[in-house]
């Protein structure tokens, strides 16, 4: 199966069909979305502002990502699970769409980094960063985020 029958599949399933014939599920799911972005974003920034060294110095990096994974986890599960929600009703958009590729390739990074570095701070499994790769690190890990969301604020003017 190639991607435009992929996606255009992914338009004509019953939930795609639903979201668009109804009213308002479009706009309650970009709720639900915007909301778990808002706290997967707030989540990765404050973990990754600590690991660049900046506030909360009183905690140690691994106590604050472990203090931050679940609300990390859930945001990213609402921001998922609704993105999902919001592709069905609107695949073919996507389809032609070069945002929404750029958005897909960021977070897939994002996902990679949030995983590698995060997730081995709560665990107290990582490596004691000097203070020049923690800010490099911190850094790409809040760019990238902020760059998936940008990404998909800006599949709406393609």
């Amino acid at each position: 199966m190639d991607l435009l029958a992929a996606f255009t599949w992914c338009e004509n399933t019953w939930l795609g069909q639903m979201i668009r014939d109804s009213t308002w599920a479009f706009a309650a799911i970009e709720v639900v979305h915007l909301l778990g972005l808002t706290v997967l974003l707030g989540t990765v920034t404050v973990v990754n502002l600590r690991l660049a060294g900046i506030g909360l110095r009183e905690q140690s990096a691994s106590d604050v990502a472990a203090d931050a994974m679940p609300w990390t986890y859930g945001g990213m599960a609402a921001t998922i699970l609704s993105g999902s929600g919001l592709f069905v009703s609107e695949a073919l958009k996507c389809y032609d769409s070069p945002p929404f590729y750029w958005k897909m390739g960021l977070l897939a990074v994002s996902l990679v980094f949030t995983f590698a570095i995060q997730r081995r701070m709560a665990n107290g499994n990582a490596p004691d960063f000097s203070p020049g790769v923690g800010k490099v690190l911190a850094s790409m890990t809040i760019a990238l985020w902020f760059g998936v969301g940008l990404a998909g604020r800006a599949i709406a003017f393609y």
